[in-house]
């Protein structure tokens, strides 16, 4: 195996500039999937301390500045302007336990984000009769920000069996010092160039279908890694609403959502007891870390549009319908990869800018589903109780870029997400100056090809205090809570999996002022 990755270290030099022509002409690293859109368009169930602490139910029409987001109908009921705005903490913990079969190992790690929650202005428009409201907001409507971490032994397999490529995934070459491969899979490119794999002449001569060793073939290695996410979506919201008959509101907002998304994935794997050693046909690999890096910029744009409208003195009801949001995605990726050998060998892919194999700049659309929603809110001597339902058909969500890049992918989607309904329950008790509040929300997994339910469970409370007619406080906490699965590598048989507990708690300290 030493003399293998000694001779072919100069093949490849003589052949490096073909190959990364081959390589950066094929697909991306990292393939944008349903799943990423999906990441993309959701959001919270709440926006703004008063609502977080109601779940986000409010549908059926509340006079809060929220209603731009979730019934832009419900700015009819304003009786004065108002002023508002919040700073929110997010504290995210991710339980991982790392599996193989005899063995598994959990791990935990907690990441913190404050940043402003919310800044609105809803201007209440002087009339003779009726009502007319118009405002403005500034919210952040997602959060990405979570860190896992997990660690392990593997005695069954290594990535350097994922990094192997499948028939197909290569051709071999000969030129005047002998046989050469050259790929179409990024990754197993990447791989040979730091000695992850390597071509045997043995299994070309006898010609086997994939002539090519992994450099770790025996023993039990030691692995560990962590995917860091980061970045939010925000939202900025223009809109307004009218009374267009007694008790019957109308309103409209536009909507801007924009934001960042950044991932970051390092694997480490080593050889725990030196079980390759150079001897018995081994290679004297030593460890190996791996870094993949994705940057994405997102804008888009979409209208809401609602009506609310009282029905009895203590009964409100509110229909919704919301647009299709139309993301543009600016992307840019790149991958390293280091391999250490015990003789003191060190080979990098990565660090060069001629090593541009797995690293890219790609640009996309997301389109996402429209959203149809109802509610109802039941009120009496200072009792609120709100309830809403939301339509989303998650199998209309699409991708799209030049050169049909995502065919295969949007059949996918198509043919495994499927339409759900998120649910919100709220409830607030006014006591003179002080409310008190608590919420549920339920947004149900859309994709049902996944491995493990990921639908998503919310708990919320909060209260709220009027120091004066012109002046008022509001606190509100929501926690969210859900079930993941990550997998280091895939199709290598009893691959890790990490199972994973996301707990991720959001706490919106904010003012009102009335004018």
């Amino acid at each position: 195996m030493q003399k293998i990755k000694a001779t072919s270290r100069l093949r490849r030099l003589a052949w490096l500039a073909v190959i990364v022509g081959l390589a950066a002409a094929g697909p991306a690293a990292r393939a944008q999937t349903g799943e990423d859109a999906l990441r993309f368009s959701s959001r919270f169930p709440a926006f703004g301390p008063r609502m977080t602490g109601m779940g986000g139910a409010g549908i059926a029409g509340v006079a809060d500045y929220s209603a731009l987001v979730v019934n832009p109908a419900g700015l009819g009921y304003f009786k004065r302007s108002v002023f508002s705005g919040s700073m929110t903490s997010i504290l995210t913990r991710d339980d991982g336990v790392y599996r193989v079969p005899g063995f598994s190992n959990g791990r935990d790690n907690d990441v913190s984000d404050t940043r402003l929650g919310h800044a609105a202005y809803v201007y209440r428009v002087p009339t003779r009769r009726g009502a007319l409201t118009v405002a403005a907001s500034f919210n952040q409507v997602n959060t990405f920000e979570r860190d896992l971490v997990f660690s392990g032994e593997n005695p069954n397999n290594s990535i350097t069996d994922f990094f192997m490529p499948l028939p197909g995934e290569f051709t071999l070459e000969e030129d005047d010092q002998g046989v050469f491969p050259s790929f179409t899979r990024d990754l197993s490119f990447i791989a040979f160039e730091t000695f992850a794999i390597d071509l045997d002449p043995d299994l070309v001569d006898a010609g086997d279908p994939v002539p090519f060793v992994p450099a770790v073939t025996t023993g039990t290695v030691a692995q560990t890694g962590s995917v860091t996410e980061e970045g939010s979506m925000k939202e900025i919201n223009f809109g307004g609403a009218v009374e267009a008959s007694r008790g019957v509101m109308v309103g409209l907002s536009v909507n801007v959502p924009f934001g960042t998304y950044r991932f970051i994935r390092i694997f480490e794997e080593e050889d725990l007891f030196n079980d390759n050693d150079g001897s018995a046909g081994t290679t004297d690999f030593d460890f190996l870390r791996l870094e993949e890096r994705v940057r994405s910029k997102l804008l888009g744009v979409n209208v809401r549009g609602g009506v609310s409208a009282v029905v009895a003195p203590q009964i409100r009801v509110g229909f919704t319908v919301e647009s299709p949001t139309y993301y543009s995605v600016d992307e840019d990726f790149d991958t390293r990869l280091e391999t250490f050998f015990d003789n003191g060998d060190v080979f990098v892919y990565g660090d060069q800018p001629e090593e541009d194999a797995g690293s890219g700049i790609f640009e996309y659309t997301v389109t996402t589903p429209w959203r149809i929603g109802a509610g109802l809110a039941l009120r009496n001597a200072g009792f609120t109780l709100s309830a809403d339902a939301e339509y989303v058909d998650w199998s209309q969500l699409e991708l799209d870029a030049s050169g049909g890049t995502f065919v295969d992918e949007n059949r996918r989607i198509r043919q495994d997400f499927e339409a759900v309904v998120n649910t919100r329950i709220g409830v607030e008790y006014r006591l003179g100056v002080l409310a008190l509040r608590g919420g549920f929300a339920y947004q149900p997994d859309p994709n049902g090809a996944n491995e493990i339910d990921r639908s998503k469970t919310f708990y919320s409370a909060g209260l709220g205090y009027r120091f004066s007619r012109q002046f008022g406080v509001d606190f509100g906490w929501m926690q969210e809570r859900f079930d993941d699965r990550y997998r280091p590598y895939v199709e290598v048989t009893d691959a890790p999996v990490v199972d994973e507990q996301v707990i991720r708690n959001r706490f919106m300290l904010g003012f009102k002022a009335f004018f």
